[in-house]
């Protein structure tokens, strides 16, 4: 009897463990006087408990990071029939003033839109804009992404979505910042030393007597003055340029023809360079444009691929376009080296460049003029190959 009494208490302390291991109760008071030290459930007990503390703590810290961020987020796991929301952002509760709601089919009554565009996309791998009308307010425009995921047997949907506007802001905001920046250092780089020359010529002026060498500072000081003063009327007269640009004066062109005349007025630097130069551009392509101002754009890429080239090998610069029912690709690709990916982003601010003798603006003013062809110029590279592109609607 006593085997057995033994036996069931020792039972019954086991399986009080048990049971709060598969409820995750870790609030169980347990005697560990009543237990060997050696004993593996108690061991198990503590085990399980620490790792769930510890991922408790992570969980915690994970929903402050999401939390944080600045665009609505949703995880959304996948029932036989629904979804469940098993997560929420404050910045998703705050964009449509809803509450924090494990229901897929409650929230679907306060935003249909947001929850009707997934719907009829069935949860697919989506990246795409939607509009959004809360109640009577403005209608906006907002960013979503969908990404499937699946852990074990559990599939699961990770839902971003951000204020267009806000995107556009930010973007800007930033641009703003850089150009402001340039300017600055442009401005100041100008200043500072016709400062300090004008102060120091105005010490030998506060003497009473100038000799010969005196003279030659001073006439050495105001050149330098005249200097950097022209090359900061430049600097002002290059921002003008950005900023003025006259409205296309549109006509229909010939591209190949348009090609083959800038070609003429670089066959001397093709030549001295050993550049080869293809133009892939069929005879018969028209285009709508301002001739004068896209044979600007055309002449600063064609620049910048010489530039490009000028340290490789085999130097080879390609003009090639691609023609669909709605829109024009013209491409120029070059064999140069690639650009680092830091600076990818920068190529189209204004007075960025890495050359020596660079103004930073041929890039920027080619991407305005393709704007205002209501067209966009933008730069890719892959399979050690780079090209800049323009898109003619």
């Amino acid at each position: 009897m006593e085997m057995i009494q033994f036996s069931n208490n020792h039972l019954s302390k086991n399986q009080k463990i048990i049971d709060a291991l598969l409820h995750n109760d870790f609030s169980l008071n347990i005697n560990q006087n009543q237990y060997k030290k050696d004993t593996s459930v108690l061991k198990l007990y503590y085990k399980v408990k620490n790792e769930h503390t510890s991922n408790s703590s992570k969980e915690i810290l994970y929903h402050q990071l999401l939390n944080a961020v600045p665009f609505g987020f949703l995880i959304l796991q996948k029932e036989e029939n629904d979804r469940k929301i098993i997560f929420m952002n404050s910045h998703f509760q705050q964009m449509f003033s809803v509450p924090k709601s494990t229901s897929w089919n409650y929230l679907k009554k306060l935003i249909p839109q947001f929850c009707e565009t997934l719907e009829r996309k069935q949860f697919d791998d989506l990246k795409s804009t939607i509009d959004i009308q809360i109640n009577d307010e403005e209608r906006q425009t907002y960013l979503i992404k969908n990404t499937k995921t699946q852990i074990t047997n559990e599939e699961y949907d990770i839902i971003f979505l951000d204020s267009i506007q806000r995107v556009i802001d930010s973007t800007e905001k930033e641009a703003w910042m850089n150009i402001m920046k340039v300017i600055a250092h442009e401005i100041i780089n100008s200043l500072t030393p016709i400062y300090s020359l004008a102060n120091t010529t105005k010490t030998y002026f506060e003497n009473d007597e100038l000799d010969k060498y005196d003279y030659d500072d001073i006439r050495l000081s105001l050149e330098t003055i005249m200097n950097r003063s022209q090359h900061l009327q430049t600097f002002v007269e290059q921002y003008r340029q950005l900023t003025m640009l006259p409205d296309p004066v549109k006509s229909v062109q010939n591209l190949n023809a348009i090609i083959q005349e800038i070609e003429q007025s670089f066959l001397i630097d093709f030549h001295t360079k050993n550049i080869v130069f293809r133009n892939l551009v069929s005879k018969n392509v028209e285009v709508n444009i301002d001739r004068i101002l896209f044979e600007q754009v055309l002449i600063n890429l064609l620049k910048n691929a010489m530039y490009s080239v000028e340290n490789v090998e085999y130097k080879i610069i390609e003009i090639s376009c691609k023609q669909t029912e709605n829109r024009l690709q013209i491409t120029i690709q070059d064999s140069g080296q690639l650009i680092d990916e830091e600076i990818i982003s920068k190529i189209f601010l204004p007075f960025y460049t890495t050359r020596k003798d660079g103004a930073g603006i041929g890039l920027t003013l080619s991407k305005n003029i393709i704007e205002a062809h209501k067209g966009y110029l933008y730069y890719q590279q892959n399979d050690g190959i780079k090209r800049f592109s323009i898109v003619l609607k």
